[in-house]
């Protein structure tokens, strides 16, 4: 396991953000930060972790963002 998938994983963990967003246990453990995604927030979620570990400030990670909501 990668650290950017444990740190998708510590994130999600929380048994509010559990129930929000409907992940259950199994489903956590098989989140990677890889597509394809299984929903919206995770996909929003890994991407910023991905952008993060190589590098990118948050003005260069806003672009990414706003194209995956299509705003």
């Amino acid at each position: 396991m990668s650290k950017r998938d444990q740190l998708l994983r510590e994130v999600l963990n929380d048994p509010q953000i559990m129930k929000k967003y409907n992940i259950r246990e199994k489903d956590l453990n098989a989140l990677k930060t890889t597509a394809p995604y299984s929903d919206k927030v995770i996909e929003v979620l890994a991407t910023i972790i991905n952008e993060n570990d190589n590098g990118r400030t948050a003005r260069q990670i806003y672009p990414i963002l706003k194209n995956i909501h299509k705003i």
